[in-house]
């Protein structure tokens, strides 16, 4: 400086040199070491005053009066030495700023690095996993790809005690709790082993007054004793109620003897109506079966209304009353059904025709589990006593459009039914007898019961390499047409020239002159007319001249179709059911047979 003020190079601040100091010329530098001039006075600076070195070492108190020092004035403005530390707190706050930014910086670059690092080792499938929570939870995978946190131990345990406890569903916890419930009955209809080891049975719920009964989430135990062994608590798969969800096979049984005439057309109008409301869609299925002197197969099983409508309207009126074979025919078809089954008669008078008695029907019935409904009009027989021992009921009404209403009233039963399916001993015969224990309950109703019955063999589903199947054997119409539903079929219904053509083949290849075909004639009027076992349409016809006859020359009723070889040509004429004890005719024995039709 030209004043010779220097600056300070520990603060930063200028400072004037000491008062005995020489001023330092340009480009001299400081020596802290040189020793101080005497007697050299700087321009505007006051001499101190000299003292004298006490005696006992300590320097008297002495006294300086003020002055201004001209090297303490920068650019007109004092500055005082609190403006100087100012000055130096100034600096170490921008020092600590830039050192605070610098660690800020270094802790960024090393956040990116270890995020860097972690993002490769999650995509490598290595490292260890990370959780939301501490390290001792397990966590496992969650369905949507992400991680699923686990509860601990301590907290199943807290939830376990907060949640309500399980009801004992065992037999013994169901039994307990039927006694804080409503009474009802529990009543066997039927069974099903067709899938064995799993045992389906069949029952209704009632209250006291007999009003079925609804129940809701039913809690259901039972314990199963085979032909008399130990009796086991067994595993039950379901129980549920049939509406909606389980179809019912209903065989019908229709009244068309000669005394039906005035009412047929009513009858059919209300047996179409019953038809059109079944619940295919659950699985509902429907046979009739209608019967004068005769059993005549009018529609056998199936859910196609148009094929039941038209067997519905081609019963004509004609004969007597053979009610008890139909009921016989109707059981045995019925009750080799899966699942739920019955029969539904309907009747305007009393048998007078059968070969089977009443009792012969309610023994059959009961075999198989078939519970048999019957309507009866007018004056007709009271058939209570077959109704009532096979869990049926019957109905005697003054009109034929009361009908309606019954079968309403049969149908709702039928579906109000309950299956329970259960796990039986797989090593046991299907068809040996058994003994249940039934526990039963809901929020509302229980009950305990217990329930014999012996399962019984029903229709097996069967393959077949073809649709048609041809058998040589001296049989009946009516034993033909039995070994062809047992076999998953019926008899065959030809309703085309190509199935004229196939046939005929058949036949003459197995070396036959007389087959049996699925089908009736019947009277209309004063003509008789054919109609197939099936319900399908009978437009196409293959007839020998003059036939068909439905009498033979000997008066016997001919009904039953036949398709025969004779003047080098195959065609179709009406038969009776026994052939082969015919006096005087033996050329049907060896040369007879059927051809079985699968639809599936």
């Amino acid at each position: 400086m030209q004043d010779g003020s220097i600056f300070c190079e520990r603060c930063g601040n200028r400072v004037m040199p000491p008062q005995n100091s020489v001023p330092l010329q340009q480009g001299q530098a400081v020596n802290p070491f040189s020793q101080p001039q005497q007697n050299v006075q700087q321009f505007g600076q006051q001499q101190p005053v000299q003292y004298q070195q006490p005696m006992n070492g300590y320097p008297p108190p002495q006294y300086q009066q003020p002055y201004q020092d001209p090297y303490y004035q920068d650019s007109g403005t004092f500055v005082s030495a609190a403006g100087s530390d100012k000055k130096s707190n100034t600096a170490i706050i921008i020092a600590l700023t830039a050192l605070t930014a610098i660690i800020l910086t270094l802790c960024v670059v090393l956040l990116l690095i270890m995020t860097k690092d972690s993002d490769e080792s999650d995509k490598g499938g290595g490292g260890s996993k990370r959780t939301s929570r501490s390290v001792s939870e397990n966590i496992s995978p969650g369905s949507n790809g992400e991680e699923e946190v686990q509860p601990t131990e301590k907290e199943k345990l807290i939830e376990a005690e907060t949640l309500p406890a399980e009801p004992d569903n065992s037999y013994e916890g169901i039994a307990k709790r039927t006694s804080e419930r409503k009474k009802v009955n529990i009543n066997y209809v039927s069974s099903d082993v067709s899938d064995y080891p799993n045992v389906k049975v069949y029952f209704t719920v009632e209250d006291e007054q007999g009003d079925t009964v609804d129940l809701y989430s039913p809690n259901v135990a039972v314990k199963e004793s085979v032909t008399g062994g130990a009796e086991l608590e067994r595993e039950v798969k379901s129980v549920e109620q049939l509406k909606g969800r389980e179809g019912v096979s209903f065989d019908i049984v229709a009244d068309k003897s000669g005394s039906m005439r005035n009412d047929m057309d009513s009858m059919q109008r209300v047996m179409g109506q019953f038809v059109d409301a079944l619940d295919y869609k659950s699985g509902d299925r429907a046979e009739l079966i209608a019967f004068d002197s005769f059993v005549m197969y009018m529609c056998t099983y199936t859910s196609d209304t148009a094929l039941l409508k038209n067997g519905i309207n081609n019963m004509e009126p004609y004969g007597e009353t053979a009610l008890y074979d139909a009921l016989y025919e109707g059981v045995t078809n019925a009750g080799a059904q899966r699942g739920a089954r019955c029969v539904i008669g309907f009747t305007d008078g009393s048998d007078n025709q059968s070969s089977h008695t009443s009792q012969e029907v309610i023994d059959l019935a009961n075999f198989y589990s078939v519970p048999i409904f019957i309507i009866g009009t007018g004056g007709s027989y009271d058939y209570t006593n077959i109704t009532s021992a096979t869990g049926g009921q019957y109905w005697s009404i003054d009109s034929i459009n009361d009908m309606s209403q019954v079968l309403d009233q049969i149908y709702s039963q039928e579906k109000d039914m309950y299956c329970m399916e259960y796990v039986s001993d797989g090593s046991a015969d299907k068809f040996a007898s058994r003994d249940l224990e039934l526990a039963v309950e809901d929020d509302n109703y229980g009950a305990i019961t217990r329930m014999t019955f012996t399962p019984t063999e029903t229709l097996k589903k069967q393959a077949h390499a073809s649709r048609y199947e041809v058998v040589k054997a001296d049989l009946t119409w009516e034993e033909a047409n039995a070994e062809c539903i047992k076999r998953g079929g019926h008899l065959i219904t030809i309703t085309s020239d190509d199935e004229m053509a196939k046939a005929s083949k058949l036949a003459q290849d197995a070396g036959l002159k007389y087959v049996w075909m699925g089908g009736y004639t019947s009277i209309r009027g004063s003509s008789a007319f054919g109609h197939w076992i099936t319900g399908e349409n009978f437009n196409y016809q293959k007839w020998y001249p003059g036939e068909p006859s439905r009498n033979d020359k000997d008066g016997e009723p001919e009904m039953y179709l036949m398709l025969w070889h004779v003047t080098d040509d195959w065609t179709w004429n009406d038969q009776r059911n026994d052939v082969f004890h015919i006096p005087g005719l033996t050329y049907f024995s060896g040369s007879t047979g059927y051809i079985c039709e699968y639809e599936d």
